[in-house]
């Protein structure tokens, strides 16, 4: 091979082809190919460095104007939500407060009604006009209270419903009762009896139901403990604040910061004035519960066991001789008015007419157990001023009287609550923004070195 054929184009020695049959020689070390090794890896543009990971100071301030901002408004409207929730609790405790006093006037009108009916049976044949006008005033004043009730609490609409169909059961048996004694007809006795019987079994325990429903309701309604929400939303938020200025006297070397300050004085308001708020609504609550509203319950009970008593110092004359069980009746009526009446504080006089009145009752058990039943009837039936019905009339009237004033000192103690729970709903509002507000602005004051 010539030597031009041993020079490749760009003058670079080319070894000759090994001859066929043998294996070609490594090539020297000096013609080996090297291999590049591999770099230290550089960083990857992806993921960020320490440095990059940490926040600088204009970020955490921008974070923090927004955190008071948020906490400002959340507190303001959770307060705003809250004491509007408990103006609006009132509202309705002071309806199912009304309610609960609706059904137990119910229930007096039906005994009263009932004691009327008894009592004018015993005279025979046309009952007195005095005692039916007051008989058809208090069965028309309850189907008037039955019809209010239903439309003022429709959650009490059934029961009402079946109520109204007793009551109008119970008129209708009375009637057939006065229609038999008008005629000097046994049967009217049993009639009257049946009457009052089914009165007893069928329609007070609805009533007795309808009581304790509502005043489980009331008892609902009267809460303050939903106040203590915003007591502790603004403790933390008033926590957090002062956490805040801390970190921005250390930060920027300054004592205080005008603006956060500001917003933790008017977060340290919030504290204190749900406080007060909370404790001012508890405190009436718990005075209306324990003081016009327990008085309600207390004088309601004693104008319907009174007047049960009634009705049944009239039955057991009428039973004439075989009324043990009406007696034993009056007996056990007479000691929840004497107990109810020992704790109405302040109405000695309740008291002693109540006594006249069962002093009275005593000599008429003493006439009809001494043979004169005719005297016992007249004592029982007259109207002179020892009579039982002028003497315990002048108990019923001025205890519903009593009744009367309580039940409008629990309602005006409800109502009397509202506008203080909306006030504090409208300022803790008002506050929530100006706490935003100005922790907004201390924050920005801050921020401004570093444009």
């Amino acid at each position: 091979m010539s030597q031009a054929s041993q020079i490749g184009a760009a003058g670079v020695a080319v070894p000759p082809a090994a001859p066929a049959g043998t294996t070609a020689a490594p090539p020297a070390a000096d013609q080996a190919t090297v291999t590049p090794q591999p770099t230290s890896a550089s960083p990857s543009p992806e993921a960020p460095t320490p440095a990059q990971r940490k926040m600088d100071t204009p970020q955490r301030l921008r974070l923090l104007s927004l955190s008071v901002v948020v906490a400002g408004l959340v507190i303001g409207l959770i307060g705003a939500l809250t004491f509007a929730y408990l103006a609006f609790s009132l509202s309705r405790a002071k309806a199912d407060t009304a309610q609960l006093i609706r059904v137990q006037k119910i229930q007096s009108n039906l005994l009263s009604a009932d004691a009327t009916a008894t009592n004018a049976f015993l005279v025979g044949g046309l009952e007195p006009p005095a005692q039916r006008a007051a008989y058809d005033q208090a069965m028309s004043s309850t189907s008037s209270l039955i019809a209010e009730a239903a439309r003022a609490q429709p959650a009490d609409g059934s029961a009402l419903a079946a109520l109204n169909q007793h009551v109008v059961n119970y008129a209708a048996a009375i009637e057939q009762a006065r229609a038999n004694n008008r005629q000097g007809l046994p049967v009217g006795a049993q009639y009257l009896r049946n009457a009052s019987a089914e009165l007893r079994a069928t329609t007070l325990p609805i009533l007795d139901n309808l009581v304790s429903a509502n005043g489980a309701r009331a008892a609902d309604e009267m809460r303050a403990g939903a106040g203590y929400i915003v007591l502790v939303l603004a403790v933390l938020g008033l926590g957090a604040v002062i956490a805040a200025q801390i970190w921005l006297a250390r930060t920027f070397k300054r004592t205080i910061n005008v603006g956060m300050a500001a917003s933790a004085a008017v977060l340290l308001l919030i504290v204190i004035g749900s406080l007060v708020a909370v404790l001012q609504l508890r405190g009436a609550l718990n005075e209306i519960s324990t003081g016009s509203l327990a008085a309600v319950n207390t004088a309601a009970d004693t104008r319907i066991e009174a007047n049960n008593a009634k009705s049944n110092e009239s039955l057991t004359l009428i039973a004439r001789g075989s009324g043990q069980a009406f007696d034993a009746a009056w007996k056990s009526s007479a000691d929840s008015v004497t107990g109810n009446l020992a704790r109405l504080s302040g109405k000695p006089e309740l008291t002693s007419q109540w006594q006249a009145y069962a002093d009275v009752h005593t000599q008429i058990r003493a006439l009809d157990d001494g043979g004169q039943w005719d005297k016992a009837v007249a004592k029982a039936t007259g109207s002179g001023k020892d009579s039982s019905n002028t003497v315990f009339g002048t108990f019923d009237s001025n205890l519903a009287s009593y009744l009367d004033g309580v039940s409008l000192d629990a309602s005006n103690s409800f109502a009397d609550e509202q506008p203080i729970m909306i006030v504090a709903a409208i300022l803790i509002l008002l506050g929530g923004v100006a706490v935003a507000l100005l922790g907004r602005w201390g924050v920005s004051e801050r921020l401004k070195e570093y444009r």
